[in-house]
Order: structure tokens, then sequence, then C-alpha cells
């Protein structure tokens, strides 16, 4: 069998202090859902600010969407802490000699949560499907052709072109029942009654969904992979950081998901509480518009860079949790090249705008406020160009407002503050997701053009010898980088706080918190 080669992870856990507390979970005396007096609870509530836009696995490649979905369906293939493939519905997978196809070995005795036998056929709706409807995940598998069922317990999918990424990709599609599905196609594949039904074979079921405030799932006793998971998972959502931070404080919510950096001090050393730390999937850039206005001058590009204040970032945007960026990829991928991470040099940066011309003009800087880390940067980086004799237009966006933004040249920011995400570990999809030029106006933030580049990650990722294809990544990230379209700002750390009645939260590569699927309570 082959397989892509092993990615190394990383996981840090921080425990703020001896958890000398008996598990209580929600037994507060608060009257919180699950408690039966003396009785231990087995429900688990968790808070967050995510809110789901839909629960249709197809757009699970929304992080929002899928902390949700994760825990209602099963993905084709998955990965373990360490960026290793490992199977899940597919008990193995093997590509033919050119890696232009890929046989998947489906897992027997897995059953949906409606009763129905999960099989091949349910494989290979699933794929065709997402080809079909063409937006979400099918970004992840665009070199699909066709699938095919082989009896009850083997498929066989085409690809356009070698790809040994593929197989990686495949963590990324869950897993639909067709025959229920297909009884609510409608005239949308299902989209519509997907958004808020439930057609999995996860760990979990669907009790109630509110994505404005509360999704509830309930464990699936028949789930294929036995675990000391909750009886049932209260998910919260909060507008409010400090609700959030609250919630858990007082012992209402047993995790707080994605609190602020700000409100972390609060869990620091106090009994009953331990912090997870994560390499975190997302590299925090600038980038800057290549194309078009006052950026498109490569001069202009690294007087930015120099501009900005990257201390600054970590001690205050991060609060120390994170450190400096020196790749465009995580660190946890293998063929990253590297550069030492940026310093601030204003003297210099200040020379460059003279000798471009542009003192005095405006740049157009954007970014998410309701992010507490872009909202930070953005504001350093307004000081910062004000400092080097810029004038400075901030416009403060939504994510699906920047995607328009993007989609012209003359309407795309000088300078994102935004989030760059491997969604899986394969540095090859990554790059080609943000540095191709055929993702301009999709997802090339920068709106980077370089025909070598392009030529480097089409070698790469179609290349069936691992080593030739490192080369052609490291080349690559190398050309990049030389174009300087972008600030390399930092790696955020995934942070999250719980109390002692799960476990330690598992590390997963390709979950953008956290998989829920994985949690179990403590013993």
């Amino acid at each position: 069998m082959k397989t892509l080669p092993k990615r190394a992870g990383l996981l840090v856990l921080v425990t703020a202090s001896v958890l000398a507390l008996s598990s209580c979970g929600l037994s507060t005396g608060k009257g919180d859902a699950g408690s039966t007096g003396g009785t231990q609870s087995k429900a688990g509530v968790i808070a967050s600010h995510i809110v789901p836009e839909t629960l249709d696995p197809q757009q699970g490649s929304n992080a929002n969407n899928d902390f949700y979905i994760a825990g209602l369906y099963d993905r084709i293939l998955n990965y373990d802490a360490n960026g290793k493939i490992v199977p899940s519905i597919a008990s193995k997978y093997e590509y033919s000699s050119d890696a232009t196809s890929i046989t998947l070995t489906i897992r027997d005795g897995v059953t949906f949560h409606s009763g129905n036998k999960l099989t091949a056929a349910d494989v290979v709706y699933t794929l065709e499907r997402v080809h079909k409807i063409a937006s979400g995940s099918a970004g992840f598998i665009t070199d699909y052709v066709s699938s095919k069922a082989i009896g009850d317990n083997q498929v066989t999918i085409t690809l356009a072109k070698p790809n040994l990424a593929f197989a990686g990709a495949l963590a990324l599609i869950y897993v639909v029942d067709s025959k229920l599905v297909s009884e609510h196609a409608g005239s949308d594949d299902g989209q519509e009654w997907l958004s808020s039904n439930d057609a999995g074979s996860g760990p979990y079921t669907l009790k109630s969904y509110n994505p404005a405030s509360e999704v509830d799932l309930a464990v699936y006793d028949k789930y294929w992979d036995k675990k000391n998971r909750p009886d049932s998972l209260v998910m919260r959502i909060f507008k409010e950081n400090s609700a959030l931070r609250d919630e858990t404080l007082a012992g209402t919510a047993d995790i707080g998901t994605s609190m602020a950096v700000s409100d972390l001090d609060t869990f620091k050393g106090k009994k009953g509480f331990q912090i997870t730390e994560h390499q975190s999937p997302l590299v925090t850039i600038g980038a800057m518009n290549t194309e078009s206005g006052i950026t498109k001058d490569i001069k202009v590009r690294e007087a930015i860079q120099l501009a900005y204040d990257y201390s600054a970032h970590i001690k205050n945007a991060l609060k120390g949790w994170g450190k400096p960026a020196d790749s465009l990829v995580p660190a946890y991928m293998q063929c990253r090249y590297t550069t030492d991470p940026a310093k601030q040099d204003v003297a210099k940066a200040k020379q460059l705008i003279q000798e471009a011309g542009v003192a005095g003009q405006t740049v157009t800087i954007a970014y998410q406020s309701i992010i507490p880390e872009q909202g930070t940067a953005g504001t350093i980086l307004e000081a910062n160009l004000r400092d080097i004799g810029l004038n400075v237009d901030v416009k403060q966006i939504t994510y699906s407002q920047y995607l328009e933004m993007i989609k012209k040249p003359e309407t795309t920011p000088d300078v994102s503050i935004l989030w760059d995400l491997a969604q899986y570990p394969d540095i090859g999809s990554m790059l080609t997701h943000t540095w191709s030029s055929s993702s301009i106006g999709q997802s090339n933030f920068a709106r980077n053009s370089n025909p070598e580049v392009d030529r480097l990650l089409a070698e790469g990722t179609t290349s069936t010898d691992q080593k030739t294809a490192c080369a052609d990544f490291e080349q690559a990230q190398k050309a990049i980088i030389q174009d300087r379209p972008t600030m390399l700002i930092a790696f955020p750390s995934r942070v999250q706080v719980q109390n002692e009645k799960f476990a330690p939260i598992p590390y997963s590569p390709i979950a953008a918190t956290y998989d829920i699927s994985l949690l179990t309570l403590a013993e």
C-alpha cells in the first residue's frame, strides 16, 4: 500500500495546575441539563462563538461548519496527531502504479444513524454528489473524474492526472447516507434538507439545531469506534467573548473553545482548569495586492514588510500564544522552505518609500475586526504605516465581503490581514490554493502571478517521486518569498480551556479548532 510521507505533528499540553477537584461537569447545583443529584453527569457542554452556516457535510470546508459536522459524519480517511493518514470509513487504500487511480477498501459493520448499512455505494454517491455540486469540499478533490463500487466493500476512484495528495484530501470528505439523502434530494441534491438534518454515521446524532444559539448532539450507541464519550454534547454559541469566558469559569461549560487570548490569563493557575495549546494549521499573513495599486511596486511591498512591528504582534495580538512565522506553511509540514522571521526596520522602510516616490500616498488595509488577533494587527499596521510616511484607509470587513473584494484587482485591498489555512497536511495543496495563478480572484489573496511558481507547483503535485516533489515545492516557496507578496507575521496557537471532566483535547492536524468526534471523558 502506498501512502503519503509521515508529517511531523506537535502537541503541547500546558497544565495550569494539578487538577485536584473531582470531576463535576454540569453538577454545579445550577440546574444544568444532564445533572441528576449526586450522580455524575455524562453530558458535556461546549461553549464557543463558532456559528455554523449549514450542517451539510459538503460545506465542511468552512471551518465553522466543520466544527459541528465532524461529530455527525465519518471521513473516508483520516489523519492522526503526527500527520499520518490513518483508516476511517476506508480501512485501507492503494494507488495504481501511475497514481492515476486509487482503490479503497470500505470498513465492514458500519451503520448510519438511520439504520442503513454503509457500503461502497454510499462512498460513490458521496463523491459524485461532491463533484456535481462543485462547491465547498469539491475544492479538495479537483482531480476527481469518477468512482465505481465493486461489491459492498471496494471503491475505485479515477483521477484526471497523477496525484499522490488525493488520498489525504479524502480526509476532508464526509460520507452521507445515500438512501436517506436520495429521499430528500429535491432539486438541489439534498442541500437544503442536509443544512439542518443528519444523514451521517458519526459518533453523535443530531438532537436539535439552532445555528444562532445551540446545537445538541446525542451519542450514537451503535458507532463502530467505541470510546469513553459523553452521552450528549450541548454546543452553546456565544457572541461575546466575555460570555464564553464566564460560562467556562462558572463551570456551566466544560470546554471554552477559541477563547480570546486576553481572557486566558483568567485561567492560568486556577484550580480545576487546564489550558491546552496545539500547533495551529494557521499562518497569519498580510497579503499585498501585487497586481494593482500602490503595492504593485515591490519596493513598497518590502517597505510594508519592514514597517510592521512583529514583536508587538506576538505580545499584544497573541499575548504570547504563538510564535513568529518563518515559512509560508505551518511547522508540521514536510518540504517547507524556511527563512529568518521578519524584523521591523523603520529606517529602511522609510528609505524604500522615498525611493518608490509614494510618500504621502494612501494604503488600503483590510481585516476582520471580529477576530481579535486580526483586529489588533490592523491597529498595529495602521500606526506603523503612518510612521513611514503613508496615509491609511482602514476597512473592517467580514470574510464574505473580502471574498467579493478580491475578485477584481481594483477592489482588492493593498494589504489584507488574514489567516492562511492548511486544510490538511499536504504542502502542495496549500501552496496551490494560495499561490497558484489559477487561484487569483478566489484564494490567491495577493493576486500574485509567477509562471515559474505555477510550473513548480504543477510538477510537484503530479510527481510520483516524493523527493522530486519536495524539491519542486521548496523552490516554489523560495520564489514566492522573493516576490514579496505577503508579510509573514505569525503562527498563532490553538488554545482551549477545559475543566477536568474531559480528557485532554486530542490534537488533529485537519481541524481548525479541534475535532469533537475525538473528545473523551476523563477516566
